[in-house]
């Protein structure tokens, strides 16, 4: 009796062991790992020299867990330096004052002056490519009284995951004003997933022509898919988005923020506005299928099946043989010129079946 008791004891304190050792390590490893970045991107600056650095704290950090029992105390060390790499790593403030690329170099503000928004530094470059383009800013005033359309670009760049969405807004006779919440680039950076969860990059809140948004990404850069999309919302909702945009530009111009890739990122920075609804779905996250989303929230057409009014926004082809002068209008015409055309049919198909009734059905054979 007293040997059976001593050995379920001894089960039982060896369960709880591999339980503290195995939930030890769910933490203790990723916070390793993500020291490691920041170690190598802002410690070291992303130089070479810093793979050793990390290979010297990860290499350090198996080591300590390998040769120090009972697990808690090296986990205590661990956290201990954690806290005080922490200290140092909260401290990195952004900044203005960097070697910016020259797409990403220039602030734009906007001007409130009752019903007046004039936007200043508005971006309009002329693309040979995209390394060779002349510089132009423009300064565009519009009437907020006017405001009276949204429409959404998803960009694409071959990632299952992630898209880019930008934000059109319609002022009719005053034109249009295209939104981007980006990464401000230093030169010679690109876009890296891993460099954008630490203190690297900088939050930028474009104002552009959609031509330049466009023509940028469908002709000149890494080729995208490009679809546009008209938002069903009212006009309240509008003007109260564009008015945070407006708010969080002039913010950002007098107040760097970092960029993060979850948390600062194009998608969720637009959700952290003061009146931004959040749509609690994943696929907001993973922004490659936002537009399903907003599809099954109703802020998309649903006059057609989303899979027919996905493949019919698609507009690479209409965008690069657009003309300069009317671009945006010459999009939009032949975007609803396909989607009346697809109505129609749909509308045909269903009138046959009404007036022929459903097809027989075929007797299965024996």
């Amino acid at each position: 009796m007293w040997a059976t008791r001593v050995r379920e004891r001894s089960t039982v304190g060896r369960t709880m062991e591999w339980i503290v050792t195995a939930l030890t390590g769910v933490v203790a490893v990723p916070v390793t790992l993500w020291v490691a970045g920041a170690v190598y991107y802002d410690l070291c600056g992303g130089a070479k020299w810093g793979r050793l650095a990390v290979a010297g704290w990860v290499g350090g950090v198996a080591v300590l867990f390998l040769a120090w029992q009972p697990v808690w105390q090296p986990f205590a060390v661990l956290s201990g330096l954690t806290g005080l790499f922490l200290t140092w790593w909260l401290r990195l403030k952004p900044s203005h004052d960097r070697n910016w690329d020259a797409s990403v170099a220039t602030l734009p503000r906007v001007q409130i002056s009752d019903d007046i928004l004039t936007f200043e530094f508005v971006r309009n470059f002329e693309y040979r490519s995209l390394g060779n383009f002349t510089p132009r800013y423009e300064t565009r005033a519009v009437r907020l009284s006017r405001l009276q359309g949204v429409d959404l670009i998803l960009f694409n760049w071959g990632l299952r995951y992630i898209s880019h969405p930008v934000l059109v807004f319609d002022f009719g006779p005053d034109g249009r004003i295209c939104l981007s919440i980006e990464v401000r680039y230093r030169k010679g950076q690109d876009f890296a997933i891993l460099r954008s969860f630490y203190r690297q990059q900088e939050l930028i809140f474009l104002v552009l022509d959609e031509r330049d948004a466009i023509l940028r990404r469908t002709k000149y850069g890494r080729p995208h898919t490009v679809r546009l999309y008209h938002l069903t919302v009212s006009r309240d909702v509008m003007r109260t988005t564009l008015l945070d945009y407006v708010a969080e530009i002039n913010k950002l111009h007098d107040r760097p923020r970092w960029y993060h890739g979850l948390c600062a990122n194009c998608t969720t920075s637009f959700y952290r506005l003061p009146n931004s609804r959040l749509l609690r779905d994943c696929r907001v996250i993973a922004n490659s299928r936002l537009d399903s989303a907003l599809y099954d929230y109703g802020r998309l057409d649903q006059s057609l099946p989303f899979e027919e009014l996905r493949r019919l926004a698609l507009i690479n082809d209409i965008a690069n043989d657009a003309p300069e002068d009317g671009f945006g209008d010459f999009l939009r015409r032949e975007l609803d010129r396909r989607i009346a055309l697809a109505r129609a049919h749909g509308e045909q198909d269903r009138d046959l079946t009404s007036e022929t009734g459903p097809p027989p059905e075929q007797e299965t054979p024996p």
